[in-house]
């Protein structure tokens, strides 16, 4: 059996708050649109899974273009609301590990697999993986910022590929990004759907980390 695993970070692995969506949904609500969460972070991710390449200026994300969002979510994009978004600070400087994540990459180690993280991030995520000990476990990181290319783009797995074969999964939280991507560099994709924000998709998914190590087990 092939023994490795290739995991996304971000409310993968690692639980941020406020989540990046989340203050965009406060904002709305707050302005009294009618929004959900689910819908609001859906359709984040539905724009930046058409971004492949990072902001230079950002460092290894992409900048959310607010007037697609906005159009997304059927709100009249006028330019004041616009740049009221674009004040909205979106990246959370307070992160946690999941209550699942510990004894699952325990066990990952334990049955002598590689662990490779795959994950659209700045050069903060070095700090995040050793605040949290991820460093005990994290074989190596595929980051964006290092590589300029951010998932879905293929490239950033085939690289990970190259150093360390096809895993039996890329397990992440974002259908446009770490599903769809996976399945573009022909990786088996397990969609991390914590939130039940994707309840109506049938495809490869699970809710939690132990739920994934038991496919795994038994591919």
């Amino acid at each position: 059996m092939r023994r490795v695993i290739f995991v996304d970070m971000g409310e993968t692995l690692v639980s941020f708050t406020p989540k990046f969506h989340q203050p965009i949904y406060y904002f709305l609500v707050k302005k009294g649109y009618n929004v959900t969460e689910k819908k609001v972070f859906r359709a984040v991710y539905k724009i930046l899974g058409r971004d492949h390449f990072p902001d230079p200026i950002l460092g290894g994300l992409s900048v959310l273009d607010y007037k697609e969002l906005l159009s997304e979510l059927k709100i009249n994009p006028k330019q004041c609301l616009i740049k009221e978004l674009e004040k909205v600070p979106l990246l959370s400087n307070k992160w946690d590990l999941f209550k699942d994540v510990e004894l699952f990459l325990k066990e990952l180690k334990k049955e002598n697999f590689k662990i490779v993280m795959i994950t659209n991030a700045t050069r903060s995520v070095y700090k995040i993986i050793q605040d949290l000990g991820l460093d005990k476990y994290i074989d190596d990181v595929i980051a964006s910022c290092d590589y300029g290319i951010m998932k879905p783009h293929p490239r950033i797995f085939r690289i990970a590929i190259e150093k360390y074969g096809t895993p039996i999964f890329h397990i992440g939280d974002v259908y446009e990004i770490d599903y769809l991507g996976a399945l573009r560099a022909n990786i088996t994709p397990l969609l991390l759907d914590r939130f039940n924000f994707y309840e109506d998709l049938n495809i490869n998914k699970v809710n939690n980390l132990f739920q994934a190590l038991k496919l795994i087990k038994n591919p």
